[in-house]
């Protein structure tokens, strides 16, 4: 059974998933594994690959990005390969992401690619660390 996306942000705990004391500079990092986090839910989860706005912008919000708008996200992917890989379409409503299909070569066989689907946790973790690695500098 498919789940709806209303559902789905009722029910986000990404304030455990993600640190919370990411340095404010590292927007598209934030960025970033909110959207790594929407995909895995579309594939893993079943939900539809056109999400609301609304709900794309309250995951990235939920970050530590309570700011964020849709204008951001418009720059963020232009800026950011990883989220404009990810991202099909976005329109003032909707966000349409790019899903992995078990006949596409490309994707599967990145290694990178394939491990962010495995396991997202660990992706995220490994983000944040990173970020704070960078800060502690």
């Amino acid at each position: 059974m498919k789940k709806s996306w209303e559902e789905s942000v009722d029910n986000m705990q990404i304030a455990e998933i993600i640190c919370e004391d990411i340095d404010g500079n590292d927007m598209i990092s934030n960025v970033v594994a909110a959207i790594d986090l929407i995909r895995n839910r579309i594939e893993k989860d079943g939900l539809p690959a056109k999400v609301p706005m609304q709900v794309v912008v309250r995951y990235i919000q939920n970050t530590g990005l309570p700011e964020f708008t849709y204008e951001d996200l418009i720059l963020a992917n232009e800026e950011s390969p990883a989220i404009s890989n990810s991202i099909k379409n976005i329109s003032p409503d909707f966000v349409t992401f790019s899903v992995n299909d078990s006949s596409s070569d490309s994707v599967s066989n990145s290694s990178g690619a394939t491990r962010a689907v495995d396991n997202p946790q660990q992706t995220v973790s490994n983000m944040a660390k990173s970020a704070m690695r960078r800060r502690q500098k």
